[in-house]
């Protein structure tokens, strides 16, 4: 009797919950990041703008990561 392989593979939990995990955390960081970009439009002093651009950097940083994890 010949064996049939079934049309339709069934996704892999784990990876599935990899992926909604990871888009998780990318969504944070972003929301991090528009919210340093709102109160840098606000900070008047110089270290304060300097603290949130390096914030900034740091958040990009790890999207970046987040997204080779992907």
């Amino acid at each position: 009797m010949a064996r049939v392989t079934p049309p339709y593979k069934m996704p892999d939990a784990a990876r599935r919950h990899r992926e909604a995990t990871l888009a998780e955390i990318n969504d944070a960081l972003c929301a991090a990041r528009c919210s340093a970009q709102l109160a840098g439009l606000d900070a008047e002093q110089f270290v304060v703008r300097e603290l949130l651009l390096t914030v900034i950097q740091q958040i990009d940083r790890a999207a970046t990561a987040i997204r080779r994890l992907a």
